[in-house]
């Protein structure tokens, strides 16, 4: 049997949360706890996706171009060049290396410069800071709601997305930087304590989950000694191991040191146990192979004789082989039925030229077969008269009875069209006679059938049996009836119930007088 794939280790799962705080906590020390002009993320993606050495040289360019701007003589132009620089920033976006918190700092510092020294721009850049300021408090709202999530990862993954996205919007105000800061920061907080809790119950969990299959490993140990001699027990231990094989696949994940191991140990035993039990099938198919052939043989010995004419000494002879063949065990259930139907058409080879070659006995089957088959048509003649002459009909019956074998071949047609004459003058006899003079006809019918059969003794006994303790039921009902009247005080409702009670018993004494005809009738045969 093949050992199910082992499904991942929640240990895994727990060192991919451990990575993931690590991150997060590098993106919180990334946020100062004062105000970044941040850089949104661009749909440009011809510049985000620069390598990190031209997107350096690239914010290069933008502060050489942004520093003479900011140094040089204002003009018309100078605030929309210097937004153009800002937007062409945002669009190359953030780099892992050490010198673009430089470039940032040197960046922002333009910035404040341009914006601080030039009051022409001033209340724009109020304007921009108060969008600023709505932006990261939408932030706030979404990082607050993050804390009632139920799935703590996502919460995690989705507030490194937040954190990000807060770091690269623009500064707000100074009287507000640290209020929206400590706001995000405490939401931050409760969303890491969660988790911190989460990844203890996972490592408890999974602490769990490795006891409960060391104890499934005890339990399945205790069948690897086990050598069962017949199919059954084999059956019933496969059902009790495949069933500790469906709780260990409901158990989880264990802690990932352990996990090798353990699935080792289980799938060891677990296929050592199908290993015997597969040895003990193969001696078994070797075992009805070998019968099969035993068989094989008889049915030769039998195909040797099967032509012969010596018809006593080969019809010995072919009985001892049969007695030979039941004493042989199974064989393959796929050559059950073959084998069988190949030994008993060679046996009925013989018996059938035995039968034709007795020409006498064939003769007289055949004479028999006539008699029969012309008693059945008188008796379907009977059938449609006007009256049933029943004398006639049951000589007619016990006629057909007496007389000896047929062919072989012609005995099912011959049963079907005598029940077919008898049911046929049955049918008509109820509609012609009353219930009792039916009952005693049918039950004359089947007496003679059971009468002229020698194999019908037992039958006829049991059935004698039977009607004796029908009457004695009944009687004893009659007498319990008569107690009951007996006892019945006088008013209208013992009245309507004492009729009752008369009726029954008088229904009981016609049954028992049909009965007990029945019986005499038995006794005669």
């Amino acid at each position: 049997m093949k050992t199910p794939e082992k499904t991942e280790d929640l240990s895994t799962e727990v060192s991919k949360v451990n990575d993931l705080e690590k991150s997060t906590d590098n993106s919180e020390s990334v946020i100062p706890n004062q105000e970044d002009t941040g850089i949104n993320k661009s749909s440009d993606q011809d510049l985000s996706m620069l390598s990190p050495q031209s997107k350096i040289k690239k914010k290069k360019e933008i502060i050489v171009k942004l520093r003479v701007l900011v140094d040089g003589n204002e003009d018309q132009n100078t605030f929309n060049k210097v937004k153009s620089l800002q937007d062409l920033w945002k669009q190359i976006g953030p780099i892992s290396d050490s010198k673009d918190k430089s470039l940032w700092s040197t960046y922002n510092a333009l910035l404040d410069r341009f914006y601080d020294n030039r009051s022409i721009y001033f209340e724009l850049k109020e304007l921009d800071r108060k969008k600023n300021l709505e932006k990261k408090l939408v932030i706030c709202d979404k990082a607050e709601s993050l804390i009632e999530e139920k799935n703590i990862m996502k919460s995690v993954s989705q507030l490194n997305n937040l954190h990000s996205e807060f770091k690269h919007i623009g500064p707000v105000s100074k009287d507000r930087q640290n209020e929206i800061w400590e706001r995000l920061k405490s939401a931050s907080d409760k969303i890491y304590k969660r988790k911190k809790e989460f990844i203890i119950s996972i490592k408890d969990s999974l602490q769990e989950n490795l006891d409960r299959k060391k104890e499934l490993i005890k339990k399945l140990n205790s069948f690897k000694d086990f050598n069962f001699s017949t199919i059954k027990d084999w059956t019933k231990k496969t059902k009790e191991v495949l069933s500790l094989k469906d709780e260990w696949d409901l158990i989880g994940a264990v802690p990932n040191p352990a996990s090798k191991s353990i699935n080792k140990d289980f799938w060891n035993t677990f296929k050592a146990f199908f290993q015997k039990k597969n040895q003990f099938f193969k001696k078994i198919d070797d075992s009805y192979k070998k019968n099969l052939q035993l068989k094989k043989d008889l049915i030769k010995k039998v195909e040797t004789v099967m032509d012969s004419e010596e018809w006593e000494k080969t019809s010995t002879l072919i009985q001892n082989i049969q007695k030979e063949w039941k004493k042989i065990g199974k064989v393959p259930i796929k050559f059950k039925d073959s084998i069988y139907n190949e030994f008993k058409k060679s046996c009925d080879h013989f018996y059938d030229r035995k039968r034709i070659g007795d020409k006498d006995t064939i003769k007289l089957y055949q004479d028999n077969l006539k008699l029969k088959t012309s008693i059945c048509d008188e008796i379907t003649k009977l059938s449609k008269k006007d009256s049933i002459n029943q004398d006639e009909f049951f000589k007619l019956q016990v006629k057909y009875l007496e007389v000896g074998h047929i062919p072989k071949e012609n005995i099912d047609d011959l049963k079907q069209k005598f029940k077919k004459s008898i049911d046929l003058v049955v049918s008509a006899s109820e509609k012609k006679l009353n219930k009792d003079e039916f009952d005693k006809f049918k039950f004359i019918i089947e007496l003679n059938s059971l009468a002229k059969n020698p194999y019908s003794k037992n039958k006829i006994i049991k059935k004698k049996s039977d009607l004796i303790k029908k009457i004695n039921l009944i009687e004893s009902e009659i007498k319990n009836l008569k107690n009951n009247i007996y006892y019945l005080k006088e008013s209208v409702a013992a009245e309507n119930l004492k009729k009752e009670y008369m009726s029954k018993i008088d229904q009981s004494d016609k049954e028992i007088e049909s009965l007990k005809l029945q019986l005499n009738l038995i006794n005669k045969v």
